[in-house]
């Protein structure tokens, strides 16, 4: 069988949907492999660097004043923050790692990519299916409040944040917007559907997929 044939999911969620979550109830059902954070060990591991810089630059694009203390060096922002900007690996090196990492998964198949622009960098893979995982803004909010013990307040402008670090990621890295159904085979409100409903419905979706067919690109 040739590895075109091997099936493969990429999952696209909003923050506070429960995408995570239901990922790993797919990878357990299907016994595949789920690469999420999975992708922040494995580079660390690979390239010697620690991995919470690693995670500071997963999925987003770099902040004006990372971008200010890396142009600028770091004497007089070092003291201004407890948390300094990761250093030794760029946005466009990451994005360019991680690529590199998704192709290789597929040459295997049998693997759920989570996020990292996994939808983009396999549109042309056959036997693959995209899918985008959402929820009304209150549906998650009320999710990261209760699983993250968080205030009200504290959830919204967490929610808010990722929305706005996954927009930036995909504009930026893609040139499209994330949140675009056309980039995509499926889209299930997880608010309606629950996560065990939403990875039902992604498995039936699964066992449909025809063969050699890949995403059509968006014009």
């Amino acid at each position: 069988m040739s590895t075109s044939d091997t099936l493969m999911l990429t999952i696209a969620h909003q923050y506070g949907s429960g995408g995570s979550l239901i990922a790993r109830d797919l990878g357990d059902r299907l016994r595949w492999s789920v690469w999420d954070k999975e992708f922040v060990h494995k580079i660390a591991t690979e390239y010697q660097l620690a991995e919470t810089a690693v995670e500071a630059k997963d999925e987003r694009v770099a902040s004006f004043i990372e971008r200010l203390v890396e142009l600028l060096g770091m004497g007089g922002f070092a003291t201004a923050y407890t948390v300094l900007p990761p250093r030794g690996l760029d946005d466009a090196q990451l994005v360019r790692i991680t690529r590199t990492i998704v192709e290789d998964i597929a040459q295997e198949g049998r693997a759920i990519i989570v996020g990292r622009g996994g939808n983009h960098i396999l549109a042309k893979r056959p036997r693959t299916l995209h899918v985008f995982i959402f929820a009304p803004l209150e549906a998650r909010v009320r999710r990261v409040i209760q699983m993250e013990k968080l205030t009200r307040s504290e959830a919204e402008r967490r929610v808010a944040g990722m929305d706005r670090l996954r927009t930036d990621y995909v504009r930026t890295f893609y040139h499209a917007d994330w949140r675009d159904p056309t980039h995509y085979h499926l889209t299930v409100d997880s608010a309606v559907w629950g996560e065990s409903g939403t990875a039902d419905l992604i498995l039936s979706a699964l066992e449909h997929i025809p063969h050699g067919r890949a995403r059509e690109q968006s014009p």
